[in-house]
């Protein structure tokens, strides 16, 4: 996991030395191991390579990058997965290795198939790569967005990075903040980071995920094109088939994602994903499990996780979530990415990996994307009854199901009533019709424009949370708050094969005779413990913003928020100062995300200020 950016344009636009070392220094806790530069001029047209790295795989001197060899150069922040079998198909072509890294075999797939390689990839990447014959250059990211890379387009020419702060660096400019895009943020905090290419600063964009740009140093212009997605379809295999091929997929995904030359930690719950992960990767590598105690007795998973470390055999740590650091945290990850927390479990998160980081591990594996892979919300289950008729078959047995096992475990009154009217008008939008409690703190709410992706509600919904709203909050979070510790973070389920096989199987399999995510269920039964594999309630983790700040903290909150010119033209003052005021209890889940949103905005406007001081008026 490393630090990018670069540049292409006009050499007399290059950035200067004092602005490449700010580069690096905004980049090294993404990067602490080792920095460097390329740089390439031809004519008046030129290019400029930076990269900071954390060594995981390999971590000698001589896979520090930009990484060249006589046909090519390259700067990668990732990882890819199926290195060492890319390496044996690549050694019969011929190719010869000087390093046992994944940064030289990737460098050698891209020489060889040029943006065709992104095919034969598993893995995740932000990555920018230069062709000495053919001048192309080739900037791209990975299947699902775990790596982030933004860019910023003028007539100086093309910024790029994986840190906003380190682009704005790079650009050497004054910044704006984005106010219809942090609006949006507190209209739907936890839902908005998927929505569009804008980030929270004017003209800087996110590069999209499954694609790639490709340009030529000397004519310099850009081609856009996107190399993968999902297509859905309907095979004949047998449900306990499927279940078997997935089981050698699953086995296969995680060994591959516990490679590594340093420590291996993973994120442990009581839920079927983390456990999934835990009972494969104990065969390749030892691992620490780490987990918070949530402050809410609802949301303790505490006695599952015991039952899992004892069963896989690992050392469970767990980690309180309520610390006197966490204004501290949260101000500093900010500060030093000019991006946002969307969600106080990305607050807790940073608090196991303050924890992890100690403990001297350098790669966490965690479940993301399980959920959105084999339907494992209620939100998805309510898709799935509403996509069948209900005079059929297969909505009787899923709704009988659904009153009998599900119900009683909802919390969320908008998800119970099958038969409220209002569904009909929201069934393409359903994880927004969840949220119908609104924002009456914002003088103007905004809605999220989400297109339709499938015809079938069902699959609509769960592309949705794959691209859009669930997968990309998880992914931006697990990314910045990691690289934050300079810790790598793996997703194992994010395989574009096992998203490929799940989704041209039969719809009915995802709840197969009713029972939630049945097909991972199914799959790692003789794997898991009886209390986990039988556990139907879904529980998550939740900390309330009331919960993670201390009393002083809350005080110096309190100025800030009433200190930003952004929310005092944004929000209602009045009613907003009564909610500052409002006694714990009463503060619901709702309130509880816009105050720690409230929060994010603040000290972005922060650090904003404080790089535009930076410039003479």
């Amino acid at each position: 996991m490393c630090g990018i950016a670069g540049f292409i344009g006009k050499t007399n636009n290059f950035p200067n030395k004092i602005n490449i070392d700010e580069v690096k220094k905004s980049l090294f806790l993404r990067g602490p191991d080792a920095n460097g530069l390329f740089k390439k001029e031809a004519g008046s047209k030129g290019i400029l390579f930076i990269h900071t790295r954390l060594s995981i795989v390999d971590p000698n001197k001589n896979s520090n990058q930009p990484f060249e060899d006589e046909e090519g150069v390259l700067i990668f922040n990732g990882m890819i997965y199926n290195y060492l079998e890319l390496k044996v198909m690549l050694k019969k072509k011929g190719v010869k290795f000087k390093t046992s890294s994944d940064t030289e075999v990737l460098l050698k797939m891209l020489n060889i198939f040029g943006e065709k390689a992104f095919k034969y990839l598993d893995g995740m990447w932000a990555l920018a790569y230069y062709n000495f014959k053919s001048n192309n250059i080739l900037i791209s990211r990975d299947r699902f967005g775990e790596k982030p890379l933004y860019y910023y387009k003028s007539k100086e020419g093309f910024y790029f990075s994986n840190s906003i702060k380190a682009l704005v660096k790079l650009m050497n400019k004054k910044i704006q903040i984005n106010d219809s895009n942090l609006l949006l943020y507190l209209n739907h905090p936890d839902k908005s980071i998927g929505d569009g290419n804008e980030t929270f600063i004017k003209k800087i964009y996110k590069f999209p995920k499954s694609g790639y740009f490709k340009s030529n140093l000397i004519n310099q212009k850009i081609t856009k094109k996107i190399y993968w997605n999902i297509k859905i379809s309907s095979n004949t295999i047998s449900f306990n088939n499927a279940c078997k091929n997935l089981r050698s997929m699953i086995k296969k995904t995680i060994m591959t994602r516990t490679r590594s030359d340093v420590k291996n930690c993973m994120l442990i719950s009581g839920g079927l994903d983390s456990n999934t992960i835990a009972a494969y990767a104990k065969e390749n590598s030892l691992l620490e499990g780490y987990t918070l105690k949530s402050p809410i007795k609802a949301y303790d998973e505490s006695k599952l996780t015991k039952i899992s470390a004892k069963i896989n055999k690992f050392k469970l740590k767990f980690v309180n979530p309520l610390s006197n650091k966490s204004l501290k945290i949260t101000d500093n990850i900010i500060k030093n990415s000019f991006n946002i927390l969307p969600s106080t479990t990305a607050l807790c998160f940073a608090l196991l990996c303050e924890k992890i980081k100690k403990n001297k591990n350098k790669v966490i594996l965690t479940g993301y994307g399980g959920d959105e892979l084999f339907a494992g919300y209620y939100i998805n289950f309510l898709a799935m009854l509403l996509s069948y008729n209900k005079k059929s078959k297969q909505f009787k047995e899923k709704h009988e199901f659904w009153k009998k096992n599900i119900m009683k475990y909802i919390r969320n009154p908008f998800l119970k009533d099958i038969n409220n009217p209002v569904l009909k008008k929201q069934k393409y939008q359903l994880n927004y019709y969840s949220e119908q409690e609104g924002n009456s703190y914002l003088r103007k709410k905004t809605k999220l424009k989400q297109r339709k992706l499938s015809k079938d509600i069902f699959y609509n919904n769960m592309l949705q949370n794959l691209f859009y709203n669930s997968l990309p909050n998880q992914n931006h979070q697990a990314d910045l708050v990691a690289m934050h510790y300079s810790i790598e973070s793996r997703a194992p389920f994010l395989s574009h094969i096992i998203a490929e096989f799940v989704y041209k199987l039969k719809k009915d399999y995802f709840m197969h005779k009713g029972v939630p995510k049945s097909l991972l269920r199914v799959t790692i039964r003789k794997k898991l413990p009886r209390e986990i594999k039988n556990n139907l309630e879904k529980t998550g983790f939740y900390a309330p913003f009331s919960k993670l700040f201390n009393f002083a903290e809350k005080k110096i909150i309190k100025k800030k928020l009433l200190k930003s010119n952004f929310l005092k033209k944004k929000i209602k003052l009045f009613k907003f100062k009564k909610l500052l005021n409002k006694k714990e209890k009463n503060i619901t889940h709702n309130e509880s995300k816009f105050l720690f949103g409230c929060l994010n905005v603040a000290l972005i406007e922060e650090a904003i200020n404080e790089n535009n001081k930076l410039f003479k008026i």
